[in-house]
């Protein structure tokens, strides 16, 4: 009880240190603190056109947040989420120029399917690591980070290269493997329905399967697992497996739904925001959605701070982090209070 009573009280601390500086670097910057937070629940909620820029923000960090859950509910930290997204995406726009004249019904699934295809594999590679060598995942998963960048670099400068040859990105998709608009005067695409699908079947899998149990199971206590006759080491890689297939999913449906070629940079940073929406969401497919969106219209938020008003841009990842430590403490304060 103590123990838990203190560690409330630190975590209150920390909040209200983080609290008091940003009040003070906004201060600094001559903006008032209430007319940034106005700014930020605004124009990340409440308008029409942040809201449908949320919900297309959440899209690939709902369907790598499944992805980082399922792993993490195995005990295996998967932190290769963005190079599996990366090497999904170039998978799959490899394939694009082989699927362009078949019809769209059937182009644009196997252009999915690619994708997801080729973020499995790239997690797969880690997992053979890590089941095989007993590699520690989180180390192998960062290094092929970086390769899956290098990769990408070289791909849209030479293979996947636009004909022209003038600019580092591919040749554009076809219409017919362009995930469609939801609405008009959005950029909002299928890609939503997709990580709606995602989510369902995410959740299924976890909650009424033998494998989520096992996967739970694992996650847990190894050592049980393996005396109820789970392996673990197959499970670590075929969770891997499965992390990748989400992330390269996300990769193609941000390139098919949002970019329309692939490019340096299109996906920059999801996969660290995801590891934070698993997290917040408590490893629960049903909530990943849920904490994407709050990400995500944290983002829109945050770009029209940057855009209305004095506060340099910095400060914005200042904002963004005290809102997650105040969740995380949230999270806290009702098991303390239940103890």
């Amino acid at each position: 009880m103590l123990a838990m009573d203190r560690d409330s009280r630190v975590a209150l601390m920390a909040l209200a240190a983080c609290a008091s500086l940003l009040l003070g670097l906004i201060a600094l910057a001559g903006e008032s603190p209430l007319r940034v937070l106005a700014i930020l629940i605004g124009d990340g909620f409440l308008t029409r056109a942040g809201l449908a820029d949320a919900l297309v923000r959440s899209i690939p960090l709902t369907l790598t947040g499944l992805g980082v859950a399922l792993s993490f509910r195995a005990g295996v930290f998967n932190i290769g989420v963005d190079g599996q997204l990366l090497i999904g995406a170039a998978l799959a726009m490899a394939c694009a120029p082989l699927l362009g004249p078949l019809p769209s019904a059937l182009a644009l699934p196997l252009l999915l399917l690619a994708g997801t295809l080729g973020g499995a594999i790239w997690g797969g590679i880690a997992g053979i690591l890590k089941a095989r060598f007993g590699a520690n995942e989180i180390i192998a998963t960062i290094m092929l980070n970086y390769i899956a960048i290098q990769m990408v670099s070289w791909l849209i400068r030479g293979p996947l290269q636009e004909p022209m040859g003038i600019f580092p990105r591919s040749e554009k998709l076809a219409a017919s493997l362009r995930l469609p608009v939801l609405f008009d005067g959005t950029r909002l695409s299928a890609g939503l329905i997709v990580a709606a699908l995602a989510c369902v079947a995410v959740w299924f899998l976890v909650a009424r399967s033998r494998y989520g149990y096992a996967l739970t199971v694992t996650g847990k206590n190894a050592d049980a697992a393996r005396y109820g006759g789970i392996q673990p080491a197959v499970i670590a890689f075929s969770v891997l497996c499965l992390s990748g297939a989400l992330a390269g999913l996300a990769g193609i449906v941000e390139v098919s739904g949002l970019h329309g070629r692939l490019q340096e940079g299109f996906a920059g940073g999801i996969g660290i925001t995801a590891i934070a929406v698993a997290l917040l969401a408590r490893l629960s497919p049903l909530w990943v959605p849920v904490a994407a969106f709050g990400f995500a219209g944290l983002y829109v938020g945050s770009d029209a701070i940057a855009r209305l008003t004095a506060v340099p841009f910095p400060l914005v990842h200042v904002i963004e982090g005290t809102i997650v430590l105040a969740f995380l403490v949230l999270q806290i304060m009702p098991k303390a209070k239940d103890l």
